[in-house]
């Protein structure tokens, strides 16, 4: 039998991640044995778990909340995506070296293109400012849109973004005059039990909002942005299983087939 591949997701909670499973389904698909296993450190332990499991023939991680940040500082390189963003949400160990990629962003655009939701000419609202909002900017501002708006409770991270983004051109606060065609919530709304106190008026009967948490029911923002007269509430189940793939093409050179994954999840 061929040598197990060892990969891993690091977040914490950890628990409930989906990462296990769509992995292994990739691996099905290009008859890979692989080892695949969620790790959980403390919130100032990520590194030397980090290191422990890259010394034990570790190939490949997956990084998720909170440690995003810190995984691109543990890498010795990083991919473009991940220097602009200062976040990484994937790491390979490949010729001695770690080396750090930012799969989000593009994972967000490829679920939409695989869903048939059109961006052209969008005015995009993101809710947040941490990693995942960093990296959804990056993409979506080389997508022939309108304009992309930011909401925050604090402004200093906005102001931030904008000035790191300076030369996309279309990055702005948002105005509560504004409505858009996409919403997207990078927040971590749906996982408590804070009321959700967004503005109403962002939202229209053709708004197409977006929760990048997933659940297996209806997500708390999902059922907010329907209430409000949104057209379509998505969860981030897509997303999460389209920047899985692009980290497993990194890893294993093979792009595995998302659909049939997502299918699958759903069903479930």
């Amino acid at each position: 039998m061929d040598e197990i591949r060892k990969f891993a997701v690091f977040g914490n909670p950890i628990s409930h991640s989906l990462s296990p499973m769509i992995h292994k389904e990739f691996a099905k698909e290009h008859k890979l044995n692989i080892q695949y296993k969620a790790i959980e450190p403390e919130s100032d332990d990520f590194e030397t778990h980090a290191q422990s499991f890259f010394s034990k023939k570790g190939i490949g991680a997956n990084v998720t909340i909170p440690f995003k940040d810190q995984a691109y500082y543990f890498a010795d390189e990083r991919d473009e995506v991940s220097d602009i963003c200062q976040c990484s949400n994937t790491l390979w160990y490949d010729d001695g070296k770690i080396k750090a990629f930012n799969t989000d962003g593009q994972g967000f655009v490829n679920d939409l293109k695989k869903k048939k939701i059109a961006v052209r000419g969008m005015r995009v609202l993101i809710l947040g400012t941490g990693g995942s909002a960093r990296s959804i900017i990056n993409s979506m501002s080389s997508e022939d849109i309108e304009s992309i708006s930011i909401l925050s409770r604090t402004q200093s991270k906005v102001d931030r973004i904008i000035e790191n983004f300076s030369n996309r051109g279309k990055i702005t606060h948002h105005s509560d005059s504004e409505t858009y065609e996409l919403v997207i919530n990078t927040t971590p709304i749906s996982m408590s039990n804070t009321e959700i106190s967004f503005p109403e008026s962002m939202i229209m009967n053709t708004t197409i909002s977006y929760d990048l948490f997933y659940s297996r029911k209806q997500t708390r923002f999902q059922k907010w942005s329907l209430d409000k007269g949104a057209s379509l509430a998505l969860d981030g189940i897509g997303m999460l299983i389209n920047q899985a793939a692009l980290s497993y093409e990194i890893w294993n050179k093979f792009s595995p087939n998302t659909e049939r994954v997502e299918q699958l999840i759903r069903s479930l």
